[in-house]
């Protein structure tokens, strides 16, 4: 059970941050949200 509970942290831990890293974005720019985009896009994903 313990270590189910240390998983959904995490998971929660992760959307929290897209969901920050989303409302970041929003605030930026429309030509810096493509630069970000396209950094973005060659990131490993390892969520």
């Amino acid at each position: 059970m313990e270590l189910f509970e240390e998983e959904v942290e995490i998971y929660n831990s992760k959307l929290r941050n897209l969901s920050w890293l989303y409302d970041e974005l929003k605030l930026q720019p429309d030509d810096m949200k493509n630069v970000i985009n396209e950094k973005g896009q060659k990131l490993p994903l390892n969520l």
